[in-house]
């Protein structure tokens, strides 16, 4: 019955999304209070309980080993202070140098556009952390993508694609559970499964190359004549950057806020604080020293309804997540994924897995997936002379996938940034992200990681 909750709870909640019958967080709370009740009455314990649930999703709690499990109110507050933040710094003009370079190295190119945003997007998203690079990178070309009329959802999926790659660095999260399950230091799995990244990055930086040509078709940008925005409209572009909100630009206190900000970027990064805290003080110190009392409060009003609006959902999600796990549904579906490998094709386990197991890495938590799916294969493949290696290899294929879950919480900032809704996102998330999916595998057969 738990199995049969839970599917029932991911499908449901994607229906009423892909259908636009309900706003995400509408979509994420009623289908947890849905099937939490439901799970109420299957595991025989008070309607209450489901408030425990919403709570261990929620809050930090403590687990019977005594390691702390972190809830999504850590990243709620980071993100309704990062956002803030980085509003701010737009207020204040501290892109404006960077997008008016851009509009006018790339001399309306659609092509270099796309190009430069992939590449940034691959830069910051080094650091492993998701919500960093998304507001970084839109806040860097958004402004862009709007004034060239080009796709935001094509430059949605230059920054999700790059951070599927970046996830997967040793401080990126799932090759550290991997790791721990089958005992291995991370770098060993790390230097086995970086060829594989490397052909992802060649993917995403040929697919930026293949959706900016389509963006110049689209356009009617013609190389070498016929540009759709001659060196005039350029320069409007930029001046309608440099002009919009003047009142609010600080120009003089350029340099404060460009080093305030790659500090509050390095202790982040350096872990010297947990984001939340470090942007919640960012955020008091730069609007105090741009602003006065008066447009202090005009600010925080003026861009509040950004924050609040991607907050709620980050909650949301963790409602979703803590029913999901503390009702017993995330275990319960764990040990069905598993066993929908018969022992007769043991030796078929590692291709299998890297196709099953990509379904469970999209639908459940990522611990639920390493800590609750790869112990159980992981030995039934050593019955058949399958090593954990091949099999921990296999599980991070669903990685190119893992981006479209409604379980990552911080995706729906990157669907608010860009304007799009859960369902129109997913269907153009799993376009290009199968392909990658599908390199994920090639590669990883041809370097003999795992076999068929």
């Amino acid at each position: 019955m738990l199995v049969a909750l839970a599917y029932f709870m991911i499908i449901l909640f994607l229906v009423l999304v892909c259908t636009k019958k309900m706003s995400a967080f509408a979509g994420l709370i009623i289908s947890s209070t849905v099937a939490g009740l439901l799970a109420c009455v299957v595991n025989g314990v008070p309607f209450t309980d489901l408030f425990s649930w919403f709570k261990d999703g929620l809050f930090y709690t403590l687990s019977d080993s005594g390691s702390v499990k972190l809830g999504t109110i850590n990243s709620g507050v980071m993100i309704l202070f990062a956002v803030l933040y980085f509003s701010l710094m737009m207020n204040v003009g501290l892109f404006d140098p960077l997008c008016t370079f851009l509009i006018r190295k790339a001399k309306g190119d659609p092509l270099k556009v796309m190009m430069v945003a992939t590449l940034t997007s691959c830069a910051v998203t080094l650091d492993g952390d998701g919500t960093t690079t998304i507001l970084i990178v839109t806040a860097a070309f958004i402004p862009l993508f709007k004034k060239m009329n080009m796709k935001l959802s094509n430059l949605a999926m230059m920054i999700i694609l790059p951070c599927s790659i970046g996830n997967c660095l040793p401080w990126g999260g799932p090759l550290a559970r991997a790791a721990s399950v089958i005992n291995v230091d991370v770098n060993v799995l790390f230097k086995a499964f970086l060829p594989v990244l490397g052909v992802g990055l060649v993917y995403v930086i040929v697919l930026a190359y293949f959706l900016g040509t389509a963006e110049r078709k689209r356009l009617g940008y013609v190389k070498g004549g016929g540009e759709i925005i001659s060196a005039a409209q350029i320069e409007e572009m930029c001046a309608a950057i440099t002009e919009n909100d003047k009142e609010s630009k600080r120009p003089k206190l350029f340099i404060f806020n460009l080093v305030f900000t790659l500090a509050l970027m390095v202790a982040m990064i350096m872990g010297l604080a947990s984001g939340a805290l470090l942007f919640m003080v960012g955020t008091g110190i730069v609007i105090a020293v741009n602003y006065g009392f008066k447009e202090q409060r005009e600010r925080i009003a003026a861009n509040g309804a950004d924050t609040i609006s991607v907050a709620i959902i980050i909650m949301a999600a963790g409602c979703f997540m803590g029913v999901l796990n503390s009702s017993g549904m995330a275990t319960a579906l764990a040990a069905n994924l598993a066993s929908l490998i018969p022992e007769s094709l043991g030796t078929h386990i590692p291709i299998i897995f890297a196709l099953i197991g990509a379904v469970a890495c999209w639908a459940l938590p990522v611990d639920a997936y390493y800590f609750g799916i790869l112990p159980v294969i992981v030995p039934i493949a050593a019955q058949f002379g399958i090593g954990a290696m091949e099999i921990t290899m296999a599980s991070m294929m669903g990685q190119a996938i893992r981006y479209g879950s409604p379980t990552v919480a911080w995706l729906f900032l990157l669907i608010d940034r860009t304007e799009m809704n859960f369902g129109d996102y997913l269907k153009t998330f799993m376009k290009y992200a199968i392909p990658m999916y599908l390199v994920f595998i090639v590669t990883a057969l041809a370097l003999g990681l795992f076999h068929l």
